[in-house]
């Protein structure tokens, strides 16, 4: 099976763009040097440059994004800042790796110059079955016994702040924020440091090594530079690495029209809110601040799915609010990537000589990816800072198709089946 090095959806991304967008960067034409190279301009790639910059003010650095900084999939999430530690590593490490994303949250909204604002706005995990509640009981647990702080709420509760009774237990995860993701990375991208160079609209086609650099090609030019940092997620496996340590996986979102005034006063009296589904593949919601509602939820395998998307999604947000009259159409919808790996552990490091990534989100892209991103960079240049593979894991092995997609479609399936209305 081959591979693409970089995007191309079939529909724009649905959240609204900020009136004073960036102004797209030129793409990249000719052969130029520099002293590194970044490929992906998301969370994880911005804080490579961030840190890269820091440490040696002196260095040119290309950062090379191949749509317009917003437009792939670091604007196509759903816009949860999480500080919460919900799974995916060894419950030890919950409490130090909550610490670290509690300063990293900071860290994020400061670079992008703009408000750590969680007032009004609640963010909890919610269960819509009997297994969602036992899961449900389980984190809390966990939460418990790492310190992060959590309340549990009951179905009025759920009810009053969402207007659907749809759910039945819910847990309340204090310390995180919800924002158009687009406007983040896109004010994040218009602070970047001086000695760095962005190119919009030039995907990275291949990566070759030359004894002791690394040549990166466009369509349209090639860099060269003795360090190459790999910060495109879903896509590493195009440039020929990763391949038996991740999956792509493509998910989906739609977003109604603004409702009416008494529509978001039945959905949004108690301000802003956001849920995650007790089950790991069920069905994510949230309202905005514009007063509408979003719905996240299915997985494809590696392509891209098609017209029959809209039509699940809606039976998912009918579900919730079968009498809201704003809730019947969707007015957007649209698809995203993110990298899996089997066990959730990143894959980061030092691939080859000069040769960085960070990549296998594993979904938790905005906090994690910062984190992740700063930290490789610090790597790099010889600086201790965090144990990521003791923290996160190493990935565990994947084996080649077509056994890869049949295991992945079988267990897809059964997991569907558990969570049962959790979708």
């Amino acid at each position: 099976m081959s591979f693409s090095p970089y995007p191309s959806y079939q529909r724009h991304c649905g959240w609204s763009r900020p009136d004073d967008m960036i102004k797209a960067a030129p793409a990249l034409r000719g052969d130029q040097e520099y002293d590194a190279v970044v490929i992906g301009a998301g969370y994880t790639g911005l804080a490579i440059v961030q840190r890269l910059a820091q440490l040696h003010p002196e260095y040119r650095i290309a950062l090379l994004e191949a749509e317009q900084i917003g437009a792939g999939s670091p604007g196509r999430n759903s816009g949860f800042v999480l500080e919460t530690v919900l799974g995916g590593v060894h419950t030890a490490h919950f409490n130090e790796i909550h610490a670290l994303y509690q300063r990293t949250h900071k860290e994020l909204m400061k670079q992008a110059a703009l408000p750590t604002n969680r007032s009004g706005q609640t963010i909890f995990k919610a269960a819509a079955t009997a297994r969602g509640e036992k899961a449900l009981q389980q984190l809390s647990k966990s939460l418990q016994t790492s310190k992060q702080p959590w309340q549990s709420m009951d179905a009025k509760q759920l009810q009053e702040l969402t207007g659907s009774n749809y759910y039945r237990a819910g847990i309340r995860l204090s310390g995180n924020q919800l924002v158009n993701p687009v406007e983040l990375v896109t004010a994040i991208a218009r602070q970047l440091p001086d000695n760095v160079t962005l190119y919009e609209q030039s995907p990275a086609i291949e990566l070759e090594q030359h004894q002791r650099s690394w040549t990166v090609c466009t369509p349209e030019g090639q860099l060269k530079a003795p360090q190459v940092f790999l910060a495109n997620n879903a896509f590493i496996k195009g440039l020929g690495f990763g391949q038996s340590r991740s999956v792509t996986i493509y998910t989906y979102a739609g977003i109604t029209a603004p409702l009416n005034d008494s529509e978001r006063e039945q959905t949004s009296s108690k301000g802003q809110w956001g849920l995650l589904p007790a089950h790991r593949l069920g069905t994510t919601f949230r309202s905005t601040n514009d007063g509408r509602l979003m719905v996240r939820g299915m997985y494809d395998y590696e392509t891209e799915g098609g017209n029959e998307v809209p039509d699940i999604l809606q039976r998912s947000l009918s579900k919730r609010y079968p009498s809201l009259q704003g809730a019947r159409q969707l007015e957007q919808w649209w698809g995203g990537t993110t990298s899996l790996t089997a066990n959730g552990a990143p894959l980061w490091g030092q691939l080859k000589p000069g040769l960085f990534a960070s990549v296998g989100c594993n979904g938790v892209g905005i906090v994690k990816g910062w984190l992740l991103g700063k930290t490789l960079a610090e790597l790099a240049h010889g600086i201790a800072t965090h144990n990521i593979p003791s923290l996160f894991g190493r990935p565990s092995w994947i084996p080649p198709e077509p056994f890869r997609k049949v295991g992945f479609l079988t267990v897809s399936a059964i997991e569907k089946k558990l969570a049962g209305n959790e979708c």
